[in-house]
C-alpha cells in the first residue's frame, strides 16, 4: 500500500486523520501531514530493507526476555542408544 507496509501506512494515516479533526487549525494541519509524510516515508524505506520487519517486530513482543536453561520437573529422561563394539 503506496510503497510501504500496511499496517504502518493505516496507523500513520490514522493518527494523522485524528490528529487533523481534533485541531482543526493550521498547526493541526501542519503536524497532520508532517507525521503522514513522515511515516510513509519511514515505512517505504523499512519495507525496502526487510518487508515483513513490522510482523517479525510484532511477533517477537510475546516471547519471553530469557529462558532459562533447566529441565522442567515432568520431562523424560532422554534415551541414549549405544554402539556395541565386537
Amino acid at each position: 500500500m503506496l510503497g510501504g507496509e500496511r499496517e504502518n501506512i493505516i496507523i500513520s494515516a490514522c493518527v494523522a486523520l485524528m490528529l487533523w479533526t481534533a485541531g482543526r487549525d493550521i498547526l493541526a494541519i501542519i503536524l497532520a501531514l508532517l507525521i503522514w509524510f513522515t511515516g510513509l516515508i519511514t515505512s517505504k524505506i523499512v519495507a525496502r530493507i526487510d518487508p515483513w520487519a513490522t510482523k517479525v517486530f510484532i511477533k517477537s513482543l510475546g516471547y519471553q526476555d530469557f529462558y532459562p536453561a533447566r529441565e522442567k520437573i515432568n520431562t523424560p529422561n532422554a534415551v541414549i542408544k549405544r554402539k556395541r563394539n565386537f
